[in-house]
């Protein structure tokens, strides 16, 4: 399921049913082949509930990359500590972001994602703006080192992106693809990408 079902109600379990269906009705039919009446067949519910939790079938599908967006953003979410060394935080930001990455769900909604983003340029950037309006993220615990002047960053978003850059090479991109797994080399990887990043940017 793509968001927690602990407690929901029986309305918000029908979203999750009508989600989890979508993601597959795009996987196997893309965007503009999908069906709002064969997702509401893949989910077990009316075609009018379908409608009830999303009118039309641009929000489900906006629905289902806030949803990949807000998973990845959390994982990289780490308040800065100066207490903490640099190198034990983004240990941490890693790690958690190279669990979420082996995720089956996870994977699936990102090839769906990825997928329709190949199709549809302009969605994509829309996605990215939005996207980019989200606080949180590697972002902010940079902004909070150079805050503390212990990293020295002219450009964050781009010292952001050459960190994503060398993590998602291995962790990320070769799960999405289906190649060949890293996950034995994690620890190394991890450490070795960390090195390189601070070699760059520490203060």
């Amino acid at each position: 399921m793509t968001e927690k079902a602990v407690k929901l109600t029986h309305s918000q379990l029908k979203r999750l049913a009508i989600l989890d269906a979508s993601q597959e009705e795009f996987m196997v039919n893309g965007f503009a082949g999908a069906s709002m009446d064969r997702i509401a067949q893949r989910a077990n519910v009316s075609k009018r509930t379908v409608y009830n939790h999303f009118p039309s079938k641009e929000v489900l599908f906006e629905a289902t990359t806030s949803d990949l967006w807000a998973r990845t953003k959390e994982a990289a979410t780490l308040a800065f500590n100066p207490e903490q060394s640099l190198e034990s935080q983004l240990q941490h930001i890693a790690r958690r972001c190279w669990e979420l990455y082996q995720q089956p769900d996870f994977l699936r909604v990102a090839r769906v994602v990825m997928a329709e983003f190949i199709r549809s340029p302009i969605q994509a950037t829309e996605a990215m703006e939005r996207l980019a309006k989200q606080e949180g993220g590697l972002e902010a615990w940079l902004a909070g080192a150079v805050a503390h002047k212990v990293l020295k960053i002219d450009n964050i978003p781009l010292a952001a992106t050459q960190f994503w850059g060398m993590f998602k090479a291995f962790a990320f991109w070769p799960k999405l693809f289906h190649m060949k797994s890293h996950d034995e080399y994690q620890q190394d990887i991890i450490d070795a990408n960390i090195r390189m990043f601070l070699a760059m940017y520490r203060a």
